[in-house]
């Protein structure tokens, strides 16, 4: 029927931090990227800027590392977004707390960059796709969810691993 839309899939890029010093002043919570973690994460977000990508939220744990992570990739899209620190992308996170959590921010169409850590990135992966699925640092793992924030109603369109 004319005039019917179809509701925006939500599509989830999970991204585990990039490369990140072995420590720093304020412990773990504060350990800073690497220069090469943050040149890597720079490249994966000129391709996906390339590639056409376009994120309508971008949310990260509160970890310096993750949000330095979705800085640098952010960096390379035109349209500046702002970053939303989420408690729930920490890394020892339960996935079902940060779906539930998500659902209550509104996450639920559209286009997501999630910026978080091990083991929590994996879990959900697990959690949503069925699927085991590595994250080295740097990695992304891109999640279509058109069963909406569901166990199993979620599969995998892309895996991008650092250079």
């Amino acid at each position: 029927m004319m005039g019917d839309t179809m509701p925006a899939p939500l599509v989830l890029d999970l991204l585990r931090h990039g490369q990140a010093l072995p420590g720093s002043a304020t412990g773990d919570h504060g350990r800073p990227l690497a220069p090469q973690g943050r040149q890597a994460l720079e490249r994966l977000g000129d391709r996906l800027a390339r590639e056409g990508s376009r994120y309508d939220r971008a949310l990260t744990s509160p970890l310096v590392r993750a949000a330095e992570s979705a800085a640098a990739v952010l960096g390379a899209f035109a349209r500046h977004l702002r970053v939303e620190t989420l408690d729930e992308l920490a890394p020892e996170a339960a996935p079902t707390l940060l779906l539930e959590a998500l659902r209550e921010l509104g996450v639920t169409r559209g286009h997501a960059l999630l910026v978080g850590h091990q083991p929590l990135l994996g879990r959900l992966a697990l959690l949503l796709t069925g699927v085991e699925t590595p994250f080295a640092p740097g990695s992304l793992v891109r999640i279509e969810c058109p069963g909406g924030l569901e166990a199993g109603a979620g599969r995998i369109l892309l895996t991008l691993h650092p250079e």
